[in-house]
């Protein structure tokens, strides 16, 4: 952190010091560390310097006689550096390549940094945390977690060990980039929970998740060395084991773990004391995925059952389990996901709850003046490299009828005893001998093709001549029968109209009708009969 002490004391040279003890040994702790400051100017020791011991402590000594002495210089100086490769300063964030080099870069407020932008630096807390700093809520099986965080410890530990938030001994400690150290979970509750916005608890210096990680290996060594009683000293377990082997101690080898069912033909044991005569071991359904469990295994069954919730690691938020592949894949805030400009060239990569911000102010974003150059030019490579793929497939096109021209010319040249214009002639002749040769041929087939038309046609135009003629004699026959029942219709209707006539003149009048009958019987008339 920056200091509003000016620096004079310590870059000045020895001659305008006090000649004191502590005023040269000041002067020697000045030498030994003017390289160093005078690429940081006032800066704190949070800002990469390193000193030896001896070196730290002599200047402790000589900032005991300011008036506001630097916070926390001494252990700043002397304590191994942070395995985070990024240091937050005043204005500039300085940024140590593994590569070698060091390069500066602004330092942007919170809501518009983008995480993450060098690909060679590692995101959040490398080590998993523990079921127990997920803080799954009980209604999805979180009692039967071991808790971490109810531990009894044997004698108290050391406040350096503490978390800032929960005063308990650190559990999954995660460091903050302003060298703070926090439990997992008491994070991950300020992150969600602060009205203000992602900042750090101490200094409200803003915080992002991903630029978090995971404590130093000294420190969670010294977590796990603390001393601590079985959970299940209040049964009478007198065992009092190292913190990191405690669960395992818990879960299969301490035999005060389970009580006995009571039920009388039960021989199953209960992971907590019963509060009746009864057996509990009976089967119930799953209130989220109607599955047969028994009572006891509820709470176990909940941490693996797929409608249940648990705690998403990137973004704290309850998710079902069946959900959480499709969550962080398209709805997860605390994902680093790529700009959606990425093909136009743009390399920044944020959370996905940043993006929006990160979109707006994008260069390459397409209705920007820069966006459109940047498209328009990436256009026109697109053009030249169509343009050249084309070129590439001519040449290539050219380049074959080349070698087959030479081919064809080396072939008439060997079969012509070196004389291209005789070979060129020969290959002509043959060529008209083949095309005439064809061409015959053709006439061939053509001839065969309307002779075997010809000899299928004739018996078929025969066939339709015989039919025509059939009908003809049908219309015939037709013909009569109608022309003979009209002449029957109008005899009979003469001989209606007579009979009164043949009443009176006699029946000597009726021999003149029977000539009348035969008048169908005229060579106009008379046809052949069926």
């Amino acid at each position: 952190m920056p200091t509003d002490e000016p620096t004079d004391d310590v870059n000045s040279p020895p001659e305008h010091q006090p000649s004191s003890p502590t005023s040269t040994t000041a002067a020697t702790a000045a030498a030994e560390i003017s390289p160093v400051l005078e690429t940081s100017g006032s800066e704190s020791s949070d800002n990469g310097i390193r000193l030896s011991p001896a070196a730290a402590r002599r200047l402790a000594r000589r900032n005991l006689g300011r008036v506001s002495p630097t916070p926390d210089l001494v252990t700043s100086l002397v304590r191994p550096s942070s395995p985070d490769d990024l240091y937050q300063v005043a204005q500039f964030r300085r940024t140590f390549n593994p590569g070698g080099g060091a390069s500066l870069q602004m330092s942007q407020p919170a809501g518009s940094a983008i995480p993450n932008a060098n690909a060679e630096r590692r995101s959040g807390p490398l080590l998993p945390p523990h079921p127990s700093s997920l803080d799954i809520p009980k209604r999805y099986g979180g009692d039967c977690i071991f808790d971490m965080y109810s531990l009894t410890y044997v004698k108290d530990p050391d406040v350096n060990l503490l978390c800032p938030i929960c005063h308990d001994p650190l559990v999954d400690p995660v460091t903050t980039p302003c060298d703070h150290t926090f439990c997992y979970r008491c994070l991950r509750q300020s992150i969600y929970s602060s009205p203000s916005g992602t900042a750090c608890p101490i200094d409200r210096d803003p915080l992002l998740w991903p630029n978090c990680f995971s404590a130093a290996r000294l420190v969670r060594t010294q977590l796990n060395n603390l001393m601590v009683k079985c959970p299940y000293h209040g049964r009478g377990c007198k065992e009092e084991l190292r913190r990191e082997v405690v669960e395992l101690h818990a879960t299969n080898d301490c035999r005060f773990k389970d009580f006995t069912c009571p039920g009388t033909d039960c021989d199953k044991t209960l992971r907590s004391k019963p509060t009746d005569d009864t057996c509990p071991h009976v089967e119930i359904q799953c209130s989220y995925c109607q599955a047969g469990i028994e009572a006891p295994d509820r709470d176990f069954h909940m941490l693996s059952c797929l409608m249940t919730k648990t705690r998403c690691e990137a973004c704290w938020r309850l998710v079902r389990r069946r959900q959480m592949g499709s969550h962080q894949e398209s709805e997860c805030d605390g994902i680093v996901i790529a700009c959606p400009y990425q093909e136009f060239g743009c390399p920044s990569r944020s959370l996905r709850g940043l993006m929006g911000s990160h979109t707006v102010i994008c260069a390459f974003h397409p209705d920007t003046p820069s966006g459109i150059i940047i498209r328009s030019q990436r256009e026109l490579i697109q053009s030249y490299s169509d343009l050249g793929q084309q070129i590439q497939q001519l040449n290539t096109r050219q380049d074959e009828t080349n070698r087959r021209i030479n081919e064809v010319t080396a072939s008439a040249s060997r079969r012509g005893g070196g004389d291209p214009a005789g070979g060129d002639s020969r290959t002509m002749q043959d060529l008209d001998a083949g095309f005439e040769e064809v061409h015959q041929n053709l006439t061939h087939l053509e001839a065969r093709q309307s002779m075997w038309t010809m000899n299928q046609v004739m018996p078929i135009r025969e066939e339709v001549t015989e039919l025509r003629n059939n009908i003809n004699m049908i219309r015939m026959h037709v013909n009569w029968l109608l022309n003979r029942s009209r002449e029957e219709g109008r005899i009979r209707a003469a001989n209606n109209s007579g009979s009164s006539t043949i009443r009176r003149d006699g029946p000597g009048d009726g021999g003149h009708m029977l000539p009348e009958r035969r008048r169908s019987t005229s060579q106009e008339t008379d046809l052949p009969r069926l």
